[in-house]
């Protein structure tokens, strides 16, 4: 396993840690426990962590992540983030909607590329992690060596 793929198996076991304490206050949002508000911030700190040492890597223009349509984490470098993040939404849901038309399974991973860029979108528990590069960038090659 290279470096990237430790991190989001890392990501997606907090992930899977902060939406079982979820489930286990009852899934209410204002009498969450303080242990699903520990983990909550663990994750979230994480993936911050991760689009910090993202944007580190040489030949990644920008690092975002994003959870029901909201900014959770981002690099400074993300241009035009309004415009960056209703592509992902409006991705996203063409995507969920081939998943059941076309009997896909859940979505991992979207890539759209373009004449100049190229923007990557991968599932990470519940949220989408968004790289965004030149067209040129083997994000493959790139994201496994570590930051």
């Amino acid at each position: 396993m290279h470096w990237f793929e430790s991190q989001l198996a890392e990501l997606d076991r907090l992930a899977a840690d902060y939406l079982a304490a979820q489930r286990q206050s009852g899934g209410d949002i204002v009498n969450v426990s303080e242990s699903a508000r520990t983990k909550r911030a663990a994750f979230i700190d994480a993936v911050q962590a991760l689009v910090d040492k993202v944007i580190k890597i040489k030949g990644i223009a920008a690092c975002a992540a994003y959870h029901d349509g909201l900014i959770l984490a981002q690099s400074a470098e993300v241009p035009h983030i309004d415009a960056f993040g209703a592509v992902i939404q409006e991705t996203i849901r063409a995507a969920q909607h081939g998943q059941v038309s076309l009997s896909l399974g859940t979505i991992e991973q979207i890539v759209i590329v373009g004449v100049d860029h190229k923007l990557a979108m991968l599932s990470v528990g519940p949220i989408i992690l968004c790289i965004y590069s030149p067209k040129q960038v083997n994000l493959a090659s790139v994201l496994s060596r570590q930051a």
